[in-house]
């Protein structure tokens, strides 16, 4: 007698594929976003504007400021990475946390979250559990938001409100105070069985105080990208004031290259072009293209050191 074919097998040949599949999907949609937006970008700006603020840029100032940012970024970030991996109960040298950063900066590159998870994977390999190690970086991209907003959020206090009277900032930080509020209570009250999952064991052993540590341990670093951000965009020729930028610069942070062309066209003086999306567009791509190149090198670099240490 022949054995019936078991109903769950072509279910199963099915299944690695679905997966495949979907892992493509989370690698590539933050790019066909990106190419949507640059697409309906060039559609509505004009060919001959845009290649004339190419042209008028700064292209060597802005290349060499832009990698001396980054060299000093790269410094501040391991060091806030490092107090922040501390007060979750992991400590390491500064000089080891520099060189693996700096590596990961080259996935980075690709995708912001790709850098992160390049991060929690030597938290790995230097013998952290792989869920406490996605916890861990749980917990700095939380600090980051955090610090962002103080900053934002200082700024807009300060009298940096948009240049365009016609939308402000205010429900959105007011969302994103709220959120972080919550967030900082349940540490604090730390409510039963919320806490358990070892992915959330970082948060747990940072509590309060451990979360402070690290937003003032993070606070240079984020304060320097912002201000190196807005000074590339004086740099350009786009004389966004300093409230303004403090505040403006970490909404771009957070969203998209359309969100910086519509939040700085109205600083471009009206003597520099006619088309004033057309210089920050161009400006935009220049201060990427050139963003890539000082992490890839610096990437390079730190990834040959930590290769050799290994």
């Amino acid at each position: 007698m022949i054995s019936p074919t078991p109903p769950a097998s072509a279910p199963l040949e099915l299944e690695p594929a679905h997966r495949a599949r979907r892992r493509v999907f989370v690698k590539l949609w933050p790019w066909l976003v990106a190419l949507a937006i640059l697409a309906f970008l060039f559609a509505r700006i004009p060919r001959t504007a845009l290649v004339s603020a190419f042209a008028a840029g700064p292209w060597p100032l802005l290349g060499l400021y832009t990698l001396g940012q980054w060299l000093i970024i790269l410094v501040a970030d391991a060091y806030a990475i490092s107090v922040s991996l501390a007060v979750t109960g992991f400590r390491q040298r500064f000089s080891r946390i520099f060189l693996a950063r700096g590596a990961t900066y080259i996935l980075g590159i690709l995708n912001y979250a790709l850098g992160q998870g390049a991060l929690g994977l030597y938290l790995q390999r230097s013998g952290v559990t792989a869920l406490k190690a996605a916890g861990n970086v749980l917990f700095m991209m939380i600090v980051n938001l955090g610090v962002l907003l103080v900053i934002a959020s200082g700024a807009l206090l300060a009298g940096g409100s948009p240049k365009p009277a016609h939308f402000s900032l205010s429900p959105l930080f007011s969302g994103l105070w709220l959120a972080l509020i919550l967030y900082l209570a349940a540490i604090v009250l730390q409510p039963l069985g919320l806490w358990n999952s070892q992915l959330l064991a970082p948060l747990r052993q940072a509590r309060l105080m451990g979360h402070l540590r690290a937003m003032a341990a993070r606070f240079p670093h984020i304060l320097f990208l912002v201000l190196a951000y807005w000074g590339a965009l004086r740099l350009w020729g786009i004389p966004v004031p300093l409230s303004q930028g403090l505040a403006l610069v970490p909404v771009v942070l957070l969203t998209t290259q359309a969100a910086l062309v519509w939040l700085f066209s109205p600083y471009v003086p009206p003597a520099a072009s006619a088309v004033p999306a057309a210089v920050v567009l161009a400006f935009s791509l220049s201060y990427y293209f050139f963003g890539i190149i000082a992490q890839a090198l610096l990437g390079l670099w730190c990834f040959q050191k930590i290769r050799r240490l290994s």
